[in-house]
């Protein structure tokens, strides 16, 4: 077989990073216009340089759940970056999920699909190659977490992956910025629970999962940190 017959039968290789504005710009005008405002400052602060290492992350292909999905915003960045990949997303606010829907629909990504619900939703069934969530734990009240985690383990399928961004507790001035900005979005009642990444960590071992993590650095100052959590084989 020639050269060219190889490298002909190769898929084609792109890095998603290139290409991170153009994605975004195109969820952007698939917003309605306060929608469209929200989506800016969520990817002002996700930056693709962010959303690169988890995209990296994630299968190329396969069932994907997008925990705490919001308006799609994630699922359509990711869906753009590797088109082989179904995700359903959930999220508790129905409005959110007509959004996400429909963000979706105008860019064509139809392997997509989104349910008013939770996690914990009966009609949330896996396996899954994998699962996501995006600044959605320290949503959840303190005494919740651990039982979040351990249903998404049993959502997915063996070799499975759970990618986790959230804001991890050092530095302390960082943590009380972004706490501000959370109180903005939410209000002063929601329950707010952070985690050092450590905790984090050694939680998702203790389920079973083989956990890898990494701090992000950004030029706002966020803590960001992300988690790769695998199931063995």
């Amino acid at each position: 077989m020639s050269l060219r017959r190889i490298f002909q039968k190769r898929p084609r290789l792109e890095a998603p990073e290139m290409f991170g504005q153009r994605a975004l710009a195109r969820i952007a005008r698939a917003l309605p216009p306060v929608e469209r405002a929200y989506a800016n400052i969520r990817f002002a602060i996700m930056r693709p340089k962010l959303l690169s290492v988890m995209d990296l992350l994630l299968p190329s292909e396969g069932r994907i759940l997008d925990v705490g999905c919001g308006f799609g915003l994630f699922a359509a960045y990711f869906g753009q970056t590797q088109p082989d990949r179904a995700i359903l997303g959930v999220d508790p606010d129905a409005k959110r999920v007509v959004t996400a829907t429909n963000v979706a629909k105008k860019l064509g990504l139809t392997q997509h699909t989104f349910l008013a619900a939770d996690a914990n939703d009966p009609r949330v069934q896996g396996p899954f190659d994998a699962v996501y969530c995006l600044d959605v734990m320290h949503h959840v009240p303190e005494d919740q977490q651990v039982a979040l985690l351990a249903h998404i383990k049993s959502l997915l399928a063996p070799g499975g992956i759970f990618v986790m961004k959230d804001i991890t507790t050092d530095p302390p001035a960082q943590l009380l910025f972004t706490e501000f900005l959370d109180r903005v979005m939410v209000g002063w009642n929601e329950p707010l629970c952070y985690r050092h990444h450590r905790e984090w960590g050694e939680i998702l071992t203790g389920l079973g999962f083989k956990v890898r993590m990494v701090r992000v650095p950004d030029l706002l100052p966020y803590p960001h940190v992300v988690i790769a959590a695998t199931l063995p084989h």
